[in-house]
């Protein structure tokens, strides 16, 4: 917020706040993962159904359609949905915020319908089928659900959307599967994908507290203020996560697109937690910075590097010996062509841990120029890289652009926030979890020499033996128990 809109807002009444001003991590965190945990084995099983049942060159098709609605819903929200959360959690005035971000979206919305409209054909031929008129009604469906779930976050009701992206999964996993058996092919993942959005979009809509109210000029001038660096920032996560894929259908097949993103979604798995630590966090950080309460930000931070880092450390020791066995065994041996991008990918989602932590921080520190110049740098680094190293490598060489972006990426966040606030890590307990990741992969090693992980049983006993041992190394450590029964008690208190 500038200073011109400070001195304005010093002098109106606030309104009594709608939503609570205080945030259960334990308990927000828990019962998004909880959820997020059952939407993942949901997601992941219709995945491997979906694999099977059209095979890599019409998931393929999906998955470019999926990448072409990333592309629309990016620029046609530029930051919008971070500006209006990010307001909103500091309370007051949230309707004529909400409002304007409406009116803002539409309008964004409206010239790019006009743009997929005029290059229809175009876009029919890359993604493999006639998608365009679709594609404008999963965009517009897909920007007003998601600015409903932004609002709640930042109504500091993070874990109410849990159960809304779940229900989302649900509807698109259903309507897909029924249109499947009557034979729509790739159609059935696009119209379940709108059905869930549409769903999704009912229940936010009826769930956010925030009613709309006339906004001013200082409203709209407030979110482009806070927008125009965050839409770069969100520009760059759309490269980030898309980016490697819209190159390999470029230049490679739709067989290998289908194989790189499944190998993608698999290494999502193990993200969860950051993204839920980020989700969860920011909204409160920003009450506190607003409120001058810096001293409990850093040990927050701290906790939350951890937390995010948990599971993504194993599964990372896990993917270095199963990627084949997962690839081949779940999906089929048409898959297993990304083998080499799913090691590269899952250590990749180490840096993100870490990055989902450091992004949440400056954002709360209403900083976005920050994320911006960032973004700015390992944009320009994951496209050029992309374009040099797809047709020259393959899928490991969109791995390893996507992979050395988010490296860059980290740091220059890192740099930025040690300037603006202190930030540590809890060594020790990385460590051990490190420690505990190597212990699982000698185990995990030991057991394929006497049962290789090369059909469905045995692999799944690999995987359950790995957890097992990782969690009680982990729990021969009394920093990371304590902070376990610290965290139950908070949300179960």
């Amino acid at each position: 917020m500038d200073e011109k809109t400070r001195s304005v807002d010093s002098v109106r009444p606030v309104a009594r706040p709608t939503v609570p001003r205080q945030l259960n991590f334990a308990r927000a965190g828990g019962l998004l993962l909880g959820i997020e945990v059952l939407g993942a084995v949901i997601g992941f099983a219709a995945t491997v159904y979906f694999a099977s049942a059209l095979g890599a060159t019409r998931l393929g098709v999906f998955f470019l359609f999926e990448a072409a609605l990333a592309t629309l819903a990016t620029f046609s929200d530029f930051g919008l949905r971070g500006a209006v959360e990010k307001r909103i959690s500091e309370g007051g005035e949230a309707g004529e915020m909400l409002a304007a971000t409406l009116l803002l979206k539409l309008a964004l919305l409206g010239v790019l319908a006009v743009v997929v409209t005029a290059f229809r054909e175009a876009i029919n031929d890359y993604v493999g089928a006639e998608v365009a008129a679709l594609l404008v009604v999963a965009a517009l469906l897909y920007e007003l659900s998601v600015l409903s779930i932004h609002v709640l976050r930042g109504e500091l009701r993070t874990e109410q959307t849990a159960l809304l992206y779940f229900v989302r999964l649900v509807a698109y996993v259903a309507v897909a599967v029924v249109l499947i058996q009557f034979g729509y092919g790739a159609a059935a993942l696009i119209y379940g994908l709108i059905a869930s959005y549409l769903l999704m979009l009912a229940g936010g809509a009826t769930r956010v507290s925030t009613r709309l109210a006339r906004p001013s000029r200082r409203h709209f001038r407030s979110l482009v203020d806070y927008a125009k660096y965050n839409g770069v920032w969100a520009l760059g996560g759309h490269v980030y996560n898309t980016m490697d894929l819209l190159v390999i259908g470029y230049f490679l097949t739709q067989a290998h697109v289908a194989g790189y993103e499944i190998a993608w979604r698999l290494t999502l798995m193990a993200g969860l937690v950051g993204g839920i630590v980020g989700n969860t966090v920011f909204a409160q950080l920003s009450a506190w910075r607003t409120r001058g309460e810096f001293e409990r930000i850093e040990g927050t931070v701290r906790e939350s590097l951890t937390a995010s880092l948990f599971l993504v450390v194993p599964a990372f020791f896990g993917v270095l010996l199963l990627s084949e066995n997962l690839l081949g065994v779940v999906f089929g041996p048409e898959y297993v062509l990304a083998a080499g991008a799913l090691v590269v990918l899952m250590g990749e989602k180490i840096v993100a841990a870490v990055n989902v932590v450091f992004d949440a921080t400056i954002r709360a520190f209403d900083r976005p120029d920050i994320g911006a110049y960032a973004t700015v740098v390992s944009l320009t680094v994951n496209i050029v890289l992309n374009v040099a190293l797809v047709p020259r490598y393959g899928l490991l060489g969109a791995a390893a652009a996507t992979g050395l972006a988010m490296a860059l990426n980290t740091a220059v966040l890192g740099v930025s926030l040690g300037r603006l606030h202190p930030v540590s890590f809890a060594l020790r307990d990385i460590g051990w979890c490190v420690g505990a990741g190597a212990v699982m992969v000698l185990v995990l090693a030991g057991l394929a020499t006497v049962v290789p992980p090369t059909t469905a049983p045995a692999l799944v006993g690999h995987i359950l033996l790995g957890g097992v041992v990782y969690f009680l190394v982990v729990l021969s450590s009394s920093s990371l128990r304590g902070k376990l029964r610290a965290n139950v008690a908070n949300f179960t208190g």
